[in-house]
């Protein structure tokens, strides 16, 4: 289904019955990451987020703004009716999911966070990811889809996916060659690291249970699930052993097991 939210259409599927959990997936992937997602007594409302998947791909920046994505989500979730609800987010989406579970506290019930952070706080280090996430961008546009899914692909943060069967990579694969280049270099200078706002001081105001799950192999996330679970007490760090970054797809089964025990 679409629903249009100021002449942008949103493109959700929604699967199950029960209470509703918003699901956001993460960058050049689309809501088909969570086919394996299962939760019993939930209904999961899987989203493709602004230039991905079947929703609108426009040129025009303004869209990927952050506050603009935020706006949007809390006003598609209105139309489908939805007063409480939980919402999971991946890497990227998770980083949106945490911005609007701070906007939006009275609304959310639960939060998951998988693979996520909150953003660049270092002046050098935002800087030097805003310059990083601009030169991808470029070469996005330049070299085209094809370069970027080999590219990205073959990052270190990725490397145990080369582990998964071959109709699962082949599925990822599909899922990011079916992006276009504008969209990306869009969502990378505007919601990427680099321009993403530092939310570290602010993850001490959630009052909803949190949980953060990471993979063994994921050093960096591993380190910010500690992190977040000391920054406040309603954050649970679990890790997902003989994985990465991508958890609910390298072991949907412990994802899913992870996420019905807490959301009970």
């Amino acid at each position: 289904m679409f629903i249009e939210i100021e002449n942008i259409k949103y493109h959700i599927h929604i699967k199950g019955e029960g209470k509703p959990i918003i699901c956001l997936h993460g960058f050049s992937e689309n809501l088909n990451t969570w086919k394996l997602l299962e939760l019993k007594g939930y209904k999961l409302i899987l989203i493709d987020l602004i230039g991905h998947g079947n929703s609108d791909k426009p040129y025009s920046s303004e869209y990927y703004d952050l506050k603009v994505m935020i706006k949007h989500f809390n006003k598609l979730i209105q139309e489908l009716g939805f007063e409480k609800y939980s919402m999971v987010g991946y890497s990227m989406g998770g980083r949106i999911a945490l911005a609007y579970a701070l906007s939006y506290q009275n609304e959310i019930t639960q939060l998951i966070l998988e693979s996520s952070s909150y953003g660049e706080c270092d002046f050098r280090n935002r800087l030097k990811r805003r310059n990083k996430d601009f030169e991808l961008a470029k070469s996005i546009r330049e070299k085209g889809i094809e370069w970027f899914n080999d590219f990205w692909s073959n990052l270190s943060i990725f490397e145990s996916q080369k582990n998964l069967p071959e109709n699962i990579k082949n599925d990822i694969s599909k899922r990011r060659l079916s992006n276009e280049t504008h969209a990306l270099s869009n969502t990378l200078l505007y919601t990427g690291q680099g321009s993403f706002p530092c939310l570290k001081d602010e993850i001490v105001n959630l009052t909803m249970p949190v949980l953060f799950i990471s993979g063994e192999y994921d050093k960096k996330y591993k380190e910010m699930g500690n992190e977040f679970q000391k920054l406040n007490f309603n954050v649970k760090h679990k890790t997902i052993c003989g994985v990465g970054h991508n958890t609910h797809i390298e072991n949907p089964d412990k994802f899913n097991k992870m996420l019905s025990e807490f959301l009970l």
